[in-house]
């Protein structure tokens, strides 16, 4: 039925009980109608949508971890016998360790290297060879919460450069500037590790490297950086792993 014939018919019955309670029942029934035939307010329907959206929960930055435990230096020490026969220089690079700080990685270009050298010890017989350590300033976003902006890696130098590389330990253990015929320097100032690492602070003095290997480093003014690195094999003797002893070479 149209619209307008329902009010008629409404407005016809009120006029028949005019001057009666059944008038006042007849005028809000056409009021009905005539709401009934407006437009909707779509605004207002926006704004009640509007209202009933729920705003999302603030996100939470991820906790960082505790710092993880240093090194036992004591009980290293112990396991390399060093207070009797133990392996000369990995006992002497163990000992500065002990009294060194906090490695930074810190340098002003923001990209530094290390040059020294390395022992390795296995089942008590040391084997020097000469390492690069190369760190890395790095933004926030590229490590975990509780990391710290920095990248580090190390490797040895490649068997046709450790003669030269053997003479570039020497003159910056003493404070010298390389000689420009060194081979060996240029290849360090290029050097990149395959896999670089995060670090992060221990709860003691040393810089762990987030690896698979115990990795610990610790810095001594002006230029030394010492890395002991204690074997993880399961073939390994106690005390087994490497030590260095390392100068900045480029910075």
């Amino acid at each position: 039925m149209p619209f307008m014939t329902i009010v008629r018919t409404w407005m016809a019955r009120c006029e028949k009980y005019a001057q009666s309670p059944a008038a006042l029942a007849c005028a809000l029934a056409l009021a009905n109608l005539a709401g009934c035939d407006k437009p909707k307010d779509k605004q207002g329907v926006k704004s009640a949508v509007a209202s009933a959206t729920v705003e999302p929960a603030p996100s939470v930055a991820p906790a960082a971890p505790p710092a993880p435990t240093d090194m036992d230096v004591t009980a290293l020490e112990r396991d390399l016998n060093c207070s009797k026969s133990g392996p000369k220089q990995a006992c002497r690079i163990l000992k500065e360790f002990a009294a060194s700080q906090r490695y930074t990685a810190r340098t002003p270009s923001g990209e530094g290297r290390w040059v020294g050298q390395a022992f390795t010890v296995e089942k008590g017989v040391e084997k020097e060879s000469e390492l690069i350590l190369w760190a890395k300033s790095v933004p926030t976003s590229q490590v975990s919460p509780g990391d710290l902006p920095y990248k580090v890696g190390f490797d040895f130098f490649p068997d046709d450069l450790k003669s030269h590389a053997g003479r570039l330990v020497r003159a910056l253990s003493h404070g010298d500037t390389p000689s420009p015929k060194n081979q060996a320097f240029p290849y360090v100032q290029s050097f990149v590790p395959a896999k670089p690492r995060v670090i992060v602070n221990t709860a003691g003095q040393s810089v762990h490297v987030t690896a698979e290997e115990s990795v610990y480093i610790r810095a001594k003014a002006p230029r030394s950086v010492y890395i002991v690195n204690p074997s993880n094999a399961r073939e390994a003797a106690p005390g087994d792993g490497m030590y260095a002893e390392l100068w900045l070479a480029v910075w």
